[in-house]
């Protein structure tokens, strides 16, 4: 049996149970049984295809489903917890705070439109993404002040929308290229698409998306541009820099599922404020072949 195929039976049975009665629980011995390999290598088999282990996903998919249903149902909360496999309303009430920074009460309550720490579902395209095309551990780099001149657009928020919009993103390229060879003063082949949350939160309906050069460090602001073109500053800041060895549609998104679904509720970072952005080198033209990129995510140390 192919590891992809016995990984995915194991995510098939975990997530029956979370929809089975308040009695049923996760058997780890008989998940290796399952997949004809013992617990231990089992749970290093599934830690280094999933990039996180099987207790942090098990845990995060039952939050991610007392999550649906405190937004989705009335229930109240002992039964969401009974039903999702916590012991009490107090033991739910402390991981849920850990995974979501709220309390199941306050956050239903508040309904969030953006749950950034949410554990996808490891479903089969995901899952090829993370084995072939991602690099699990990103670079952390100290990013300086870079300088931008570019082209927006609005498009749904790809942190609470499911569809695509990379039909949205064409014009503002296509301006971009039409317009790069007037600034000598750019990183000749370099290109940035950032997203852009006005509120830092990514809780609104649209964000604002740049496509867009960089400017060489310490070559002065032109003062004329392009009607529609922007110039927009990137600070300072810490960033975690992932390699991605596949870009098509919706790579954004599988990428993105790793990232706050995986790593960074395991790496000891949490998302600063700024924006997210994909960086591209070495393409002149909207039909280039775009063999890599990367995915760029502003963090900081989660307290102690």
């Amino acid at each position: 049996m192919q590891d992809m195929e016995r990984i995915q039976r194991v995510v098939d049975s975990i997530e029956s149970s979370l929809s089975a009665s308040i009695n049923s629980s996760i058997d780890i011995p008989a998940l290796a049984n399952m997949c004809h390999v013992s617990p231990w290598h089992f749970q290093r088999l599934f830690k280094s295809l999933v990039g996180d282990t099987l207790g942090n996903y098990l845990r995060g998919r039952r939050l991610t489903h007392a999550a649906e249903l405190l937004l989705d149902t009335d229930q109240n909360i002992l039964d969401i917890a009974m039903q999702v496999g916590f012991s009490s309303n107090e033991a739910l009430s402390r991981a849920f705070k850990a995974q979501f920074n709220l309390t199941p009460k306050a956050f239903r309550q508040q309904s969030p439109a953006v749950q950034l720490n949410k554990k996808p579902l490891l479903r089969p395209e995901l899952y090829h993404h993370l084995a072939n095309y991602i690099q699990k551990e990103p670079s952390i780099i100290e990013r300086p002040e870079t300088h931008l001149l570019g082209f927006s657009t609005q498009i749904p928020s790809p942190f609470n929308c499911e569809g695509s919009y990379c039909d949205l993103l064409e014009k503002s390229w296509y301006q971009l290229f039409e317009y790069q060879q007037g600034f000598p003063q750019r990183e000749s082949g370099k290109f940035y698409g950032l997203t852009i949350s006005p509120s830092g939160n990514f809780d609104e309906a649209e964000v604002e998306y740049l496509a867009a050069i960089v400017l060489k460090t310490n070559e002065p602001i032109p003062k004329s541009l392009p009607e529609g073109m922007k110039h927009y500053k990137l600070p300072a800041q810490k960033v975690a820099v992932f390699d991605i060895a596949q870009v098509d549609e919706e790579t954004v998104g599988k990428t993105m599922d790793y990232i706050y679904g995986y790593w960074l509720p395991n790496s000891g970072y949490q998302r600063d404020k700024g924006d997210d952005y994909e960086y591209f080198e070495n393409i002149d033209s909207m039909e280039s072949e775009i063999p890599r990129s990367q995915y760029v995510i502003p963090i900081k140390k989660s307290p102690a």
